[in-house]
């Protein structure tokens, strides 16, 4: 248990890092853009993450679960191959499906959010859909050293890059989404270094293969319906509350919401590493120290959250500056949703690991739906509260399904 949480704190430690260099830009970019800059950011960065949602499919995961199936990687290489082909036509596709929206209809969706900077987040999207795939690759292979390292060099060129075209050359949003697309670049590329070596060094071949493309694809469609709940709600409510209060809401809410994310690096690198212990001992023989972590990261998160909520009045406004005032009561009401989401975060693994793919993807869209329908009823006449309730009560419901599934998790691994 020593040595997993040994691996769980040099993964956060890394997470930390890049979620460190986050806020800062989050916080630079505040400052240099106010309210409205930052709320059109938002709105973009989350326009470009729902299309690389709903093209990515969920393969990493599907990949993760035959990897756990094939513990000797003799399928590692067609996965590889496989992968590689799917992002570039998925890419393909997204760019034509984005481009079509835009020049058809340019007055609903993207409504006052300017053409170069979409564009320039647009171009993203291929590296995007990579960093998934390889990290998911990474994980399966007891690797996320690598990957935690062009992490640490990606995030590092971003904020400097941020620094240099924001407030050197002053080009705004733009220069944001430049400096962001240079760092998601480093991070997506420096790992393919290693995971091709990896197969070179197995003896195998790296191309896509009719069925592991078939597989990935059936295995997608089984579970990417939970990946779109996810994005329901988790970032649904951005572009509701884009649409109905304009940008300055929007760049008080994202502030909130990246700052909570900020708070969930732990959760997330649990759940990285024991991914990693499903992948090498089998759902059922990883469930202790899962049933372990979860308890232990739970109550860590919960202690965390209160003490975040406390230092936020001062440390917001002295960050982000008086203008961002709105978004202190924001973050404050929603680390109450930190357990929620702590729970939804480390029993991800279970669910994959088991193949409920149906089950977790029915739990995930049933909550998104009833968030998105909750967004939708209250944003327009509580703005910002409104999406907070929404939150909130998402996270609550939640709870209730992962519990299930973790009674459910003790029971299956004591017999």
């Amino acid at each position: 248990m020593r040595e997993l949480w040994s691996t769980i704190a040099l993964t956060s430690g890394t997470k930390i890092y890049s979620m460190v260099i986050s806020v800062l830009t989050l916080f630079l970019t505040a400052r240099l853009l106010g309210p409205a800059g930052r709320g059109q950011v938002a709105a973009i960065i989350t326009w470009v993450n729902m299309f690389n949602t709903f093209a990515c499919l969920s393969l990493g995961q599907v990949a993760l679960h035959q990897m756990a199936n094939d513990r000797q990687h003799q399928r590692y290489g067609n996965i590889l191959g496989s992968l590689s082909l799917l992002t570039v036509l998925l890419t393909l596709t997204c760019w034509l499906l984005a481009s079509g929206w835009y020049l058809t209809a340019p007055d609903t969706a993207f409504a006052g959010l300017p053409l170069l900077p979409l564009a320039v987040c647009f171009l993203g999207l291929p590296f995007m859909l990579w960093e998934y795939y390889a990290s998911s690759l990474l994980m399966g292979l007891e690797q996320l050293s690598t990957y935690n390292r062009w992490q640490v060099i990606g995030r590092s060129v971003s904020i400097i890059a941020v620094y240099a075209l924001v407030g050197g050359l002053g080009l705004g949003v733009t220069g944001v989404l430049e400096a962001g697309l240079l760092g998601q670049i480093i991070v997506a590329t420096g790992s393919m270094g290693f995971l091709f070596t990896f197969a070179r060094e197995k003896g195998l071949t790296c191309r896509p293969e009719k069925s592991e493309l078939k597989e990935l694809l059936i295995g997608g469609a089984k579970l990417h319906l939970n990946t779109i709940g996810s994005f329901l709600f988790t970032s649904a409510n951005i572009l509701i509350l884009n649409q109905y209060h304009g940008p300055e809401q929007t760049g008080y809410f994202q502030l909130a919401t990246q700052l909570l994310g900020v708070l969930m690096i732990i959760p997330q690198a649990a759940s990285m590493v024991i991914f990693g212990e499903v992948t090498s001992l089998g759902p059922n023989g990883a469930w202790p120290n899962n049933k372990r972590v979860l308890i232990q990261t739970t109550s860590l998160m919960t202690i965390l959250s209160v003490f975040a909520a406390y230092c936020a009045p001062w440390g917001i406004t002295l960050l982000a500056g008086e203008s961002f005032q709105p978004a202190v009561t924001a973050f404050q009401w929603m680390s109450l949703g930190v357990i929620g989401m702590t729970f939804s975060t480390v029993m991800a693994p279970q669910w994959i690991g088991r193949g409920y793919f149906w089950q977790a993807a029915g739990l995930t869209v049933l909550v998104g739906l009833i968030n998105l329908i909750a967004n939708f009823w209250l944003i327009p006449a509580h703005g910002i509260q409104g999406a907070i309730y929404a939150f909130l009560g998402t996270y609550t419901f939640s709870i209730v399904g992962n519990g299930i599934m973790a009674l459910y998790c003790n029971n299956a691994s004591a017999r």
